[in-house]
């Protein structure tokens, strides 16, 4: 599979899909974002 998009753009997009389906990842980035 080529990589089309650059990692920051392919992981930026892989988050918000993971986030929009996942609650607990959701949490998990909040409170790492809450404590660092």
């Amino acid at each position: 599979m080529a990589d089309v998009h650059s990692k920051a753009t392919l992981s930026y997009n892989m988050s918000r899909i993971k986030s929009k389906d996942t609650k607990p990842e959701m949490l998990v980035r909040r409170y790492l974002h809450a404590h660092y």
